[in-house]
């Protein structure tokens, strides 16, 4: 057993560890030639800041309505936050830029608004608030019933009750403010679209362009690499010390989960504005404009819809590799090995925190050499793909491995039952419904997934982001929309038709009637 570990740890190290090496090391002994690129840095780190101040509170208020009141608006909001989560941020791009198509939009005061510093505000926020929606929702979640029932039986003004919960959403808030900065400095999806259309460098663009230009500027992206770790770091810094300053212990044993009641007047009030604003401008706006664009501006010529189909295929092949190593490392994870536990944390944390744009330019210069000659195969993407998806599979999926028994397989061992039916038969029909909910989620990240595409698709075999990103540069937004939503119908219809199968293949079958004894028939 201690050596598979060794070895599953090896293999980790393989695809994180050699890759990310390779290229944040690179600056120590090759100076870049390019320089700091200032510009870039202080846009980025302007608007994550910004970002941050913005969707804190608001993803706090939002999490604490969402938590405490129930109703049609709750629902709704919810169900619109959770839709903006899982839509890549250069598929909103494109529909604010087909919308941007109206002359009078575009040449009008609108549009120089949009094409500014303040529509990538605009869509970063977007993107940005689920997550702190979520995070401040758990801190909430945690805080259950008993404090406000105490605050009221003591007597507390509601002003001093409203300072409690603001309070008590500080760490929350924090985290939120962390969350949302780092992600924003990552994103590339959406500078790669608006930034480009309207001139603005960003960080993570620069690093593609030094990346993407000949000769290849390898250390001064790897420098600028360096910039984006530790600004994430700093901010990591700063919400664990406001967390280690105003945490308290939420949870007990005594812990009731809130009641949710139906909200007053002026909530009902600020609670539609919320989600008429989130869902008009985050959701029906640009996805109409794709459709009306797709369904009309084709003008007879048709983008190459191979896409689709390609990169729907890299992402049932990488979720099946990612979910199949996790599985693996999960089960080498059971027992009592400690340093296992500890260095298999550390890596996917680390590379958690490193975006996808860094670990596939650590993949070019890793595997762009004569020792291992994989760059520009289709088998090194979907390695990419499946090692950036590895940390959330073996998330996902380690909740549900956790809570199965290990008795069950020392039971299958005593009924001396064969390792295939211990695997199908068991583990595999108790996983079923999660692992299907881990794999789709990592077949529409690969499916929609952009950086690493940028930097290792195989030339002739695009893969879809890459097409409606290439397509919104050229000004072909009819192409781009139709490509959009093509993959989003084929990923819909996959996920409905598994759901399906997995509801018809997991329900409860109808007991046979019991049979009578042949001599009472008599």
């Amino acid at each position: 057993m201690t050596s598979l570990r060794v070895l599953a740890l090896a293999l980790l190290a393989g695809l994180f560890v050699y890759p990310l090496a390779r290229l944040l090391l690179l600056p120590l002994w090759v100076h870049g030639g390019a320089g700091l690129a200032l510009v870039p840095l202080r846009n980025s780190a302007l608007l994550a800041l910004a970002v941050g101040v913005i969707v804190a509170p608001l993803g706090a208020l939002l999490a604490h309505a969402l938590e405490t009141r129930e109703g049609l608006l709750a629902r709704g909001l919810g169900l619109v936050l959770w839709v903006l989560f899982l839509t890549p941020g250069y598929v909103l791009t494109t529909g604010w830029l087909t919308v941007l198509t109206i002359p009078v939009l575009r040449n009008g005061l609108f549009g120089q608004w949009f094409l500014g510093p303040a529509g990538l505000l605009f869509l970063y926020a977007l993107k940005s608030l689920p997550f702190s929606v979520f995070v401040a929702r758990a801190t909430f979640a945690e805080a259950g019933a008993a404090l406000m029932e105490a605050a009221r039986v003591l007597g507390l003004a509601p002003w001093r009750r409203h300072m409690l919960t603001l309070r008590l959403a500080l760490p929350a808030m924090a985290a939120a403010f962390t969350i949302a900065a780092i992600e924003t400095m990552q994103e590339f999806g959406i500078p790669a679209t608006l930034g480009v259309t309207s001139r603005i460098p960003v960080l993570t663009y620069e690093i593609y362009a030094r990346l993407n230009t000949t000769p290849t500027d390898f250390a001064g992206a790897a420098l600028l690499c360096w910039w984006l770790i530790g600004g994430a770091a700093l901010l990591a810094l700063l919400q664990a010390a406001i967390q280690r300053r105003h945490q308290a212990a939420l949870v007990n044993g005594r812990a009731r989960r809130i009641v949710r009641t139906a909200p007053g007047p002026l909530e009902r009030l600020w609670l539609a504005a919320a989600l008429a604003v989130l869902g008009l401008l985050g959701l029906a706006t640009p996805f109409a404009s794709l459709i009306q664009i797709a369904l009309t501006g084709a003008g007879g010529t048709w983008p190459d819809l191979a896409a689709v189909p390609r990169s729907l295929g890299y992402g049932m092949l990488a979720a099946t590799l990612a979910l199949g190593v996790g599985l693996a490392v999960l089960k080498l994870q059971r027992g009592r090995s400690a340093w296992f536990s500890g260095v298999l944390h550390g890596l996917l944390a680390a590379n958690m925190a490193v975006p996808g744009l860094i670990l596939g330019a650590g993949y070019v210069l890793a595997f762009n050499n004569d020792l291992l000659p994989l760059y520009g195969t289709a088998f090194l993407l979907i390695i990419a793909y499946a090692a950036g998806a590895l940390p959330i599979g073996i998330r996902l999926l380690g909740t549900a491995f956790s809570q199965l028994d290990a008795k069950l397989d020392e039971a299958a061992r005593i009924f001396a039952l064969p390792t295939a039916t211990r695997l199908i038969d068991i583990e595999a029909a108790l996983l079923a419904r999660p692992g299907l909910y881990a794999w789709m989620l990592v077949v529409a990240a690969v499916m929609f997934e952009l950086p690493i595409s940028e930097l290792l698709y195989v030339p002739g075999a695009t893969p879809l982001g890459v097409a409606i990103v290439s397509a919104d540069m050229m000004a072909d937004y009819a192409g781009a929309a139709q490509l959009a939503l093509l993959g989003m119908a084929v990923l819909a219809a996959l996920t409905g038709g598994l759901l399906l199968a997995l509801r018809l293949t997991h329900a409860p079958r109808a007991a046979a009637p019991p049979r009578l004894p042949q001599e009472s028939l008599t």
